[in-house]
Order: structure tokens, then sequence, then C-alpha cells
């Protein structure tokens, strides 16, 4: 009996220190595919490191959505995510031959997009105890 509870204590520990974080990502343009999220913890991993995210995922979409909402479980922290729109499912950001994305990608913050990719502190947000976050990402498409 005094084991279950510690071992009950212990996993609502471990759940209550996981925060809601919602997400809506826009401009989607009505395509069909994946949308293809990474979360990061780590500036040196963020964006093109997906091996090192701490959370990957991919979304089936279908046509005709300009949106999506979804929601990840965080612990307190500080994060990055970055985000593309895999219309051929190859759980690949497709690029053209000098290495321009030709999918519709984007960015936690919505930074301004110039010639490379965001740095983490652009795209950083932060995820505090006990709170539930929301976050508005926008998907472009590189000229």
């Amino acid at each position: 009996m005094k084991i279950a509870f510690i071992a009950s204590a212990f996993l609502f520990s471990l759940l209550s220190q996981a925060e809601v974080v919602s997400i809506k990502v826009k401009n989607l343009g009505g395509e069909s595919g994946q949308l293809a999220i990474a979360v990061f913890d780590d500036p040196n991993a963020f964006p093109d490191q997906s091996a090192a995210a701490i959370h990957t995922q991919f979304i089936p979409l279908n046509s005709g959505l300009n949106q999506i909402d979804f929601k990840l479980n965080l612990k307190p922290g500080t994060y990055a995510i970055a985000t593309y729109l895999d219309k051929n499912k190859n759980r690949t950001l497709d690029t053209n031959m000098v290495g321009a994305p030709k999918e519709r990608f984007g960015f936690s913050q919505n930074p301004k997009i110039r010639f490379s990719a965001p740095n983490f502190n652009e795209c950083e947000f932060s995820v505090g105890d006990k709170q539930t976050k929301s976050l508005e990402m926008n998907l472009i498409k590189f000229m």
C-alpha cells in the first residue's frame, strides 16, 4: 500500500509538471500532406537537427484546411518550434538548388525570415509552472 501511494504521488508530480501549450498554425494554403512539428530546447540543435528535438510529430492534413489547432504538454522551460508543410509526405523539407525551401514553413514567434533560418533566440518562448500557453504560427512560402 505504501509503495502504491509513493508511486502514484511520483506519477502525479511528473504529470503536474507538464503544462499545456495550445498551438494554432495558420496559412496552410488549403493543401494536403502533413504538418511536421519539431520542438527544441537546445539552441545549438535548432532548427535543423530534428534528431535532437524533444518532440517531433507529423499531423495528417486534408485539402481545404487553412489552419490547424493542436496541443502539446511541455515541462516548464524555454523552447522553440520549427514546422513545415510536407506536401509530398517524404518527411523532409524540400529545397531548391540553392537550398531555399520549396514547401511552406514557419517558426514559433513568427520571426522575419531573410536568407537563412532564424536562431533559437528569435523563436523562443517560455512555459511556466501551472500555465497554459497559446501560440500562433504562420506558415510562409519563401519567395
